[in-house]
């Protein structure tokens, strides 16, 4: 049993794999029968290839590169100098992340379209296509709103005379004036000049002028930028250009923006800072001043000359304490300037950060809010504020700004806690002090306040010089270490890419054509159909006749059609075991039955045998005219009347002289009835005495119920089936008659198979018995299709 079990293995094994060869032969057979058409297509994909590639307008690859100074990656201009450590008073942090996403703003990009007007491009107008050009001999100037433009058009220039040029896009033209302006539907006032004076009239350019957004979105969607190295804090700017030079210009000049956009919003928090600072150090001067002449004057007035020895201690301890509260109240007095900031909540300004100590979470809170309020004003220079985008971050603001109300009020409380506690250790001395002279506690008290103001004013002297000194020294995040240059060659058209493209998809067409066809298609076309549908055997394989007579099969006939039916007759045979009556059916009318019968009858007879073909299809007879006899007595006549006799409804077929036929008379009216008489099965049992063959040749099963009568007096029923013309679902009617014992036993005969090439071409139409063409030495070869006949049926 195991060695039973191993071998069926191996026969499932083998007969997979021939079954994979054999699918991978029909692959290729098919592609070999029809090497013209893919020959055609691929040379015809590489044609269209070859003018795509020739016609194509290259577009060129413009990259750059950019150094930013990222803060995580201490990468920049500034990292690591003396200026790098007072870039943290701007509250100015940078990420390689952050500036990537800046530079792929619209915004950005609407300042580049605006500035370099890129929204219109000229062209020269060429046989194929316009080809885009960076200098044209025309200059058109916009001098309407840029957001005026509505539709997209491309309007072609041509020369009249000295004065005049003749505009044109589509079916609109219109004469203009040089240097005269006009207006055009659609896009608003514009002024045509021309950039030389000796223009050649020959020579036809074109401008093609485009809404804003639409520029904007046609430049973003061919910019690219990335960090390519996630170690480096570099940026990789790449544009995608038809005119390189021109692709060039632009990227210079959103580099150029993105710069001056970065400083912009840098100046902006120290100008801010340097305000307030100023606004602060006028007034503290005045407090100073005054301070100064109170103390001159009280001198003056007191005779105030030296100061005690106890005085001094006392001054030294009070100015210890006093000093304290000097900052102290220095960091409430800029806790107050801050909230006045804050709490103007119609119009939020930037809140100046390097007047406060050095608080983490208010400098945070700070460089986020500044940040806010910046992008809020650039927002608000194209957009209004109910603009959603502006609402959004007015919203964010605000909440900021709670935040930072609240952490000034935390740190108010703590101040005053402090400046109570030295306020206190400063009245114990100060209760001292009352046990001098009043002229010297006078003196004191004014000393102190005199140190308060000057404790002031050296705060804010420091912290004007080191913001003046950051302004001035502000640069940019970025640096260009790599300018914007195109590259030497094209990235398209590809001409080898489009070669192989054109070729793969020529060589598709015929391929996709095969596989639709053989998709669509519902009939018999080859030995798979019948094997997939069909659990019958097949008896036998005949090829398509070009001859012109119904009797194909002579004594000295060679051809390959007469050894095919020679070989269906061996097999006959063995399928008979003895029986002699065959009865001839189909699925429907056309699938050859009285051919093979007639072909099948005279290659019996060339045995010397006696054979009589029944034209037993009582309806739509055909095997007489066929033959060309003229219409006698027969079936019909003989069942309706008891008094005729066999031989009178024989007669010669005129095909072979052991060949007879019995016609089928006169059409009925009730055929089915005739077939199943009494009489019949008696003169079935005559003719049976007489001859060593009887065909019956009865209608199609497919259609009436005749072909089941007649089955009963069959030894052997042969199916029609023809190649090209039977349905493969008409396959399961002969399947269904054997399965339900209707007609037993059926074998297929497989008629009007054409040769059409590969795989099956050199098959055999005998079913491993017969010839197929190419066996010259056996009979004359049969023509052969041509190859403009692909798609046509033989």
């Amino acid at each position: 049993m195991k060695d039973r079990y191993i071998d069926r293995e191996d026969e499932i094994e083998v007969e997979s794999k021939s079954s994979d060869n054999k699918a991978l032969h029909q692959f290729i057979g098919r592609i070999l029968a029809n090497w013209y058409w893919f020959m055609l297509f691929g040379l015809l994909g590489l044609s269209v290839a070859y003018f795509k590639a020739r016609y194509s307008i290259p577009s060129y690859n413009i990259r750059a590169k950019l150094l930013v100074s990222d803060d995580k990656k201490g990468g920049g201009p500034t990292g690591g100098s003396a200026l790098g450590e007072l870039s943290g008073l701007m509250g100015t942090k940078s990420s390689v992340d952050n500036e990537v996403e800046v530079l792929k703003t619209r915004d950005l990009m609407r300042e580049m379209v605006l500035v370099e007007k890129a929204y219109i491009s000229y062209f020269h107008v060429g046989k194929v296509h316009n080809v885009p050009v960076l200098e044209s001999p025309y200059r058109l100037e916009l001098l309407s709103s840029a957001d005026s433009i509505f539709s997209a058009i491309e309007i072609k220039i041509k020369v009249l005379d000295a004065q005049r040029i003749l505009l044109s896009h589509g079916t609109q033209s219109k004469e203009v004036a040089i240097n005269q302006a006009f207006t055009w539907n659609g896009v608003g006032v514009m002024l045509l000049t021309l950039a030389h004076k000796n223009v050649e009239l020959e020579e036809e350019y074109g401008v093609r002028i485009v809404p804003l957004r639409t520029a904007i979105a046609d430049l973003m969607g061919r910019l690219s930028v990335s960090v390519t190295n996630s170690n480096v804090s570099t940026i990789d700017l790449t544009l995608i250009h038809q005119v390189p030079e021109r692709g060039e210009a632009l990227m210079h000049s959103l580099i150029s923006r993105y710069v001056e956009r970065n400083l912009h919003d840098k100046n902006v928090v120290a100008d801010s800072t340097l305000s307030f600072i100023n606004a602060r150090l006028t007034k503290i001067t005045e407090e100073l001043s005054g301070v100064e002449d109170r103390i001159s004057g009280y001198k003056q007035s007191t005779k105030l000359a030296d100061i005690t020895e106890q005085s001094r201690i006392l001054l030294e301890n009070s100015a210890g304490y006093t000093k304290s509260i000097a900052e102290v109240e220095t960091q409430l007095t800029s806790l107050e300037a801050i909230t006045s900031y804050l709490s103007d909540t119609s119009n939020p300004r930037v809140v100046p950060s390097t007047v406060l100590s050095q608080d983490g979470t208010f400098a945070a809170l700070t460089t986020k809010y500044n940040e806010l309020v910046l992008q809020r004003e650039r927002l608000l220079l194209a957009n209004t504020e109910a603009n959603p985008l502006v609402q959004n971050i007015t919203m964010q603001i605000a909440g900021l700004r709670k935040d930072m109300i609240d952490n000034v009020a935390s740190t108010r409380r703590q101040l005053e806690l402090t400046k109570n506690n030295q306020v206190e250790l400063s009245n114990r001395v100060t209760s001292q002090i009352q046990q001098v002279p009043t002229i010297e506690r006078g003196y004191i008290d004014l000393a102190r306040l005199q140190q308060i103001k000057q404790a002031q004013y050296v705060f804010l002297q420091e912290k004007w010089e080191e913001t003046a000194i950051s302004r001035t020294a502000n640069v940019s995040n970025s640096k260009v270490i790599d300018s914007p240059k195109a590259d030497a060659s094209p990235f398209a058209p590809r001409a080898t890419t489009m070669y192989a493209v054109g070729l793969i998809l020529g060589l598709a067409f015929p391929m996709f054509v095969l596989w639709l066809r053989e998709l669509l298609n519902v009939r018999i076309r080859n030995v798979d159909d019948i094997e997939r549908y069909n659990e019958l055997t097949v008896l036998g394989m005949i090829a398509h006749s070009e001859e012109q007579g119904q009797v194909v099969v002579t004594k000295t006939s060679r051809s390959p059609i007469a050894e095919q039916f020679r070989a269906m007759r061996t097999n006959l045979e063995f399928a008979l075991n003895g029986g002699k009556t065959i009865l001839f059916t189909s699925s429907m009318s056309g699938e050859g039955k009285s051919y093979v019968a007639l072909n099948l009858a005279v290659a019996l007879a060339l045995l010397d045998k006696k054979v009589l073909i029944m034209e037993l299809d009582l309806r739509k007879p055909s095997i007489t005219a066929k033959l060309g006899l003229p219409s006698g007595k027969g079936f019909s006549h003989y069942i309706v009347r008891p008094d005729m006799r066999v031989d009178e409804i024989i007669m010669p077929s005129g095909t072979h002289e052991n060949v007879d036929l019995v016609q089928a008379g006169a059409i009925p009216p009730n055929p089915a009835e005739l077939l199943i008489h009494p009489r019949t099965q008696q003169l079935m049992n005559e003719l049976a005495e007489r001859y060593d063959y009887i065909l019956m040749d009865a209608p199609p099963v497919g259609m009436v119920t005749d072909a089941q009568l007649l089955g009963r007096y069959a030894d052997l029923c042969l199916y029609l089936v023809r190649q090209g013309y039977t349905y493969k679902e008409q396959l399961r009617i002969p399947n269904d008659l054997v399965r339900n014992d209707k007609i037993k036993p059926i074998q297929l005969v497989v008629n009007d198979i054409q040769a059409k090439g590969g795989y099956y071409s050199n098959y055999g139409y005998g079913y491993g018995y017969g010839y197929g063409y190419g066996y010259g030495d056996y009979g004359q070869m049969g023509k052969k299709k041509k190859w403009w006949q692909f798609y046509k049926r033989g």
